[in-house]
């Protein structure tokens, strides 16, 4: 069973999250490929989050944003396509500075969306918006996390995955993420 894995609008995160602007314009981190350009590193994400505000743990965007110990659980959890780029999160309010962040690029990326079963618009041929997606999950083959090919952006996450993170943070301080159903 899988689940697309996607940012929590309702987390206790109140503050903004702005993507780097210092990587080539020609890095793609939602392409399912390996990024071999050089970068200047870290990647800086900017926030209007202050001194004492609680950051979050994972941002999906064009350039995805995990904690350090977000990117561990997964990696517990057997999660092995991720490459990963240091990042810090810096306030515009008050110069704080978040380390132990980084700039993910999930290495896979399969196309097993069910158009018979799902609700999309065609953007352009053979790339979707989903309102609900399906999926053929034998067409996953197991794999525990990936990006759909049909939707770049979307993330999909293995029930197996997503139940390591639960039982690793039953107190939910793991913050930003959350799962959308999927019809299989």
């Amino acid at each position: 069973m899988y689940y697309t894995l996607i940012n929590d609008i309702v987390s206790s995160f109140e503050s903004s999250l702005n993507e780097p602007k210092n990587y080539p314009q020609e890095v793609n981190f939602i392409s399912g490929s390996s990024i071999t350009s050089e970068l200047e590193l870290p990647l800086t994400f900017t926030t209007n989050a202050k001194a004492g505000d609680m950051m979050i743990d994972f941002s999906k965007g064009s350039v995805t944003l995990m904690s350090k110990r977000f990117i561990g659980i997964l990696t517990n959890a057997g999660v092995d396509n991720l490459q990963i780029f240091p990042a810090i999160v810096k306030s515009e309010l008050d110069e704080t500075v978040w380390e132990d962040y980084f700039a993910v690029n999930i290495l896979d990326i399969i196309s097993c969306a069910n158009l018979e079963k799902s609700i999309y618009d065609e953007i352009m041929p053979g790339h979707y918006g989903f309102d609900k997606l399906a999926i053929d999950a034998e067409k996953a083959k197991g794999k525990l996390l990936f990006r759909l090919q049909e939707h770049c952006p979307s993330i999909i996450i293995h029930n197996s995955v997503l139940r390591y993170i639960v039982n690793n943070d039953p107190e939910e301080t793991l913050i930003g993420w959350e799962t959308d159903d999927i019809i299989q």
